[in-house]
């Protein structure tokens, strides 16, 4: 049982951490003052690749498949999806966490957008002149470039990167069930030895 507490523990981390997004923070110099002429059409070209009427459903569609893969990652695990199978109330847990997480994830991503919007208008400000951001803004109003956005966000739910993102998670899980298994062991060895006269 304590393999599948560890197992369950470890799929919960990947879980969080997948559908959170949490990304380490980067330091280093200041970050230069951004052109306001490119903040200006940046601002335009978001608005058109992300409308504020329809993020939200935008983020709901990309954070379904999300979990989606997760969930079927985190049953690929020979205990834990022996014990999902053969114990109904596990299951019920397993099914009221993930749906948990998916409310708390789209909660804090629908809250967040404002500020989505903002860091992606300085970040495509920061690396693309004026000119160029009006040919990116160009292209996003042909049908081709609109026919990209729509079918972008479902890239995700494509079967060969869902696979390839479950397979992913898979090895991950693999060498942290491993890894947490070695620092139990040598957190204990420290315990046994503060015991020691």
């Amino acid at each position: 049982m304590s393999a599948i507490r560890h197992a369950t523990a470890l799929a919960l981390m990947v879980a969080a951490s997948a559908v959170s997004g949490v990304a380490a923070a980067q330091t280093g110099a200041a970050t230069p003052a951004l052109d306001p002429a490119r903040v200006a059409v940046a601002s335009e070209l978001i608005e058109l690749l992300f409308p504020a009427a329809t993020r939200e459903k935008m983020i709901d569609g990309m954070m379904q498949p999300m979990l989606a893969n997760i969930r079927q990652s985190m049953t690929q695990n020979p205990q834990f999806e022996a014990l999902l199978n053969n114990d109904a109330r596990a299951r019920e847990v397993f099914d009221r966490f993930l749906d948990r997480q998916l409310s708390r994830s789209t909660e804090a991503m629908h809250a967040g957008l404002p500020g989505m919007a903002t860091a992606m208008t300085n970040a495509y400000a920061r690396r693309f002149d004026v000119g160029q951001l009006r040919e990116l803004k160009a292209f996003f109003s042909t049908p081709t470039g609109r026919v990209y956005m729509q079918q972008s966000m479902t890239i995700m739910s494509d079967p060969d990167v869902a696979a390839w993102q479950r397979d992913l998670m898979k090895q991950s899980m693999s060498h942290m069930q491993a890894d947490v298994a070695e620092l139990t062991k040598d957190i204990m060895a420290l315990a046994g030895d503060e015991k020691k006269p």
